[in-house]
């Protein structure tokens, strides 16, 4: 006879991704991009290709440094995107930079619901 013991659930990683969405599609093509750490969804075939640019610039970036995209810290993440020319991530470091300076809080100890809560433009509500 063999007794199996109930294996103990292996504790959940997170992971941090850059998605994009392209809203400007006209043609009916369901144009879907996943990377290491990004996802792009739909958009016309130019604004797909851009945002795909950019994720790719951002992969290749955090390749070279040897790092995910959720080790990095919100100056860390502006840093990167100074280096991929991404004003847009740069927006989002820093309203997350602002969001933690502003609760008063560290960021190793937010959730990643209360990370994409900051990282929202204003007056936008985060799909949970």
């Amino acid at each position: 006879m063999m007794l199996t013991q109930p294996s103990s659930p292996r504790p959940r990683r997170l992971r941090a991704a850059l998605i994009g969405i392209g809203l400007d599609n006209v043609d009916d093509l369901n144009r879907l991009t996943r990377g290491d750490q990004s996802l792009i969804f739909g958009g016309s075939a130019e604004t797909h290709a851009e945002l795909w640019e950019t994720a790719l610039r951002m992969e290749l970036e955090l390749d070279q440094q040897g790092v995910l995209l959720g080790d990095l810290d919100p100056s860390q993440l502006a840093e990167l995107a100074a280096l991929i020319d991404s004003p847009e991530l740069r927006e989002i470091a820093q309203r997350l930079q602002e969001g933690l300076e502003r609760d008063g809080r560290a960021f190793e100890d937010l959730t990643p619901e209360e990370l994409t809560e900051l990282s929202a433009p204003s007056g936008v509500e985060p799909v949970h």
